[in-house]
């Protein structure tokens, strides 16, 4: 879910802070990759796992900028009610599955009263809370409507990402000789303390709680199909937004975040002026039995929440995990071995035969690049929207 709205916020009010670029104004950095988005996207895309994430590898790496990816590991127990609506809309997709696969099966057998009763009978067993409206099972027992149609579109949605997923992402990292990383926490929290720690200088991903987390600079939109991104600079939303950090984490609170329940009737905007009024959550729950139409629910534990956003683990316990953020040499041709056997454009297989090895030498020339000895000239990285805010 991320945090709800806030990219509207954002918009809205800080557009100076957020700037599109070009993939070159990364040329030389450190990367986090939150990887979890691109295997549920390849998966998606014509199960195209291997043949996607070296696409996106190969992107990245002509413009000199070396990936870290990053797996997501065991979410917090303040996360349960989330993943348990997430767990119910997929049973949700499975039911309504088996439904159109019953009246594939039947519809020529049985008139539609039969299957109906039957359709009712298999809801009342399998999960009553399963809604499907008369006028939906209307449309599916029409003769013109394409019921297998509508079977493929819920099979692209129900993606497993298997452990063979896990392990072949990983193999084909250890061929182009690129860094991973699978700690027992969630991604974004570990990319965002290794990027404030100066470990890696931005991330990828699409989940806007990266902020929330304390990410400096964290970039989304990211395709392996174009050359450009959205830069979004957590010192420039602070400054255009007029708030601390410590504010803007409960503003996120208020959004409406993975790890609590939210204040009903405050929506994006009235939790930006309350934030600005009152300073912080306490002030505003002090002062809530004045706002008659805002209702604080029995679960909403948004310190428990704000700890997570500040202090998501001990880093002491996941220094094991992080590795040392160097690529090594590829093994080109136990990865081109690899590549082949999946549905990559022939193109990107000359790419790997023809510049790995320049890639590589490259990045490895930008790492060790010691600026001290330089200091008359302007330093190698091209400046990011971050700078204007430090």
């Amino acid at each position: 879910m991320g945090i709800k709205n806030l990219k509207s916020i954002l918009i809205s009010r800080c557009s100076t802070a957020i700037i599109q670029r070009k993939l070159s104004c990364y040329n030389g950095l450190v990367v986090g990759i939150d990887i979890s988005i691109f295997l549920y996207k390849y998966l998606y895309n014509n199960n195209d796992l291997i043949g996607g994430l070296t696409r996106l590898i190969l992107r990245l790496l002509r413009n000199n900028i070396y990936p870290v990816f990053v797996f997501d590991g065991k979410p917090p127990a303040e996360k349960s009610t989330v993943l348990e609506e997430r767990k119910l809309r997929r049973e949700y997709m499975y039911m309504k599955r088996d439904i159109l696969e019953f009246i594939k099966e039947n519809k020529q057998r049985s008139n539609n009263e039969a299957l109906i009763n039957k359709i009712n009978d298999y809801i009342l067993i399998r999960n009553n809370t399963f809604q499907l409206f008369p006028e939906k099972l209307e449309l599916y027992l029409r003769d013109e409507f394409n019921i297998q149609e509508e079977i493929d579109k819920i099979d692209r949605k129900i993606i497993n990402v298997r452990p063979e997923h896990i392990h072949d992402s990983k193999k084909l990292f250890d061929y182009f000789g690129i860094s991973y990383i699978h700690a027992p926490c969630e991604a974004e929290s570990l990319l965002a303390v290794l990027c404030k720690r100066g470990e890696i200088d931005c991330c990828i991903t699409e989940d806007m709680d990266i902020l929330a987390n304390g990410c400096q600079l964290f970039l989304k939109n990211f395709s392996s199909d174009k050359n450009i991104v959205d830069e979004y600079c957590l010192n420039g939303i602070l400054q255009n937004l007029d708030i601390t950090f410590e504010q803007f984490v409960d503003l996120c609170i208020l959004c409406g975040c993975d790890y609590t329940s939210k204040i009903y009737g405050i929506g994006h905007v009235n939790a930006y002026k309350l934030i600005k009024k009152y300073k912080n959550i306490e002030g505003i729950m002090q002062n809530i039995h004045t706002m008659p139409k805002f209702k604080v629910p029995d679960d909403f534990d948004y310190q428990s929440a704000r700890n997570l956003f500040f202090h998501p683990f001990d880093y002491d316990d996941m220094k094991k995990y992080v590795v040392d953020m160097q690529m090594n040499e590829p093994q080109v041709e136990k990865l081109l071995e690899f590549v082949q056997r999946t549905k990559i454009h022939k193109k990107y297989v000359k790419e790997i035969e023809d510049s790995l090895m320049g890639y590589y030498l490259n990045i490895q020339s930008a790492r060790n690049f010691d600026m001290t000895e330089l200091p008359t000239v302007k330093n190698k990285r091209q400046t990011l929207l971050s700078s204007y805010y430090s």
